[in-house]
């Protein structure tokens, strides 16, 4: 019985983790079109809010190569 209660505890701790994640995804995005609409026209100026809104890190190699990723998973390397 303890054996099948931790197991089970285990599948809904995960699940909670796993909405926990969704639901800070999807606050990020709301953020990100709300301040997407905010804006008139094209975007013709740095804004560091939406550069951050849209990469999750930046790795830098030795070359001084960087490599950004972004919150989709698509990495670009400059």
């Amino acid at each position: 019985m303890v054996e099948r209660y931790d197991k089970a505890r285990k599948q809904f701790d995960e699940a909670n983790r796993q909405i926990s994640e969704k639901n800070a995804r999807s606050e990020r995005i709301e953020d990100f079109i709300g301040k997407l609409k905010e804006q008139n026209g094209v975007i013709e100026e740095f804004d560091p809010w939406l550069w951050a809104c849209m990469v999750d890190f930046v790795t830098v190699g030795r070359r001084k190569e960087m490599i950004f990723t972004f919150r989709d998973g698509t990495e670009i390397e400059v």
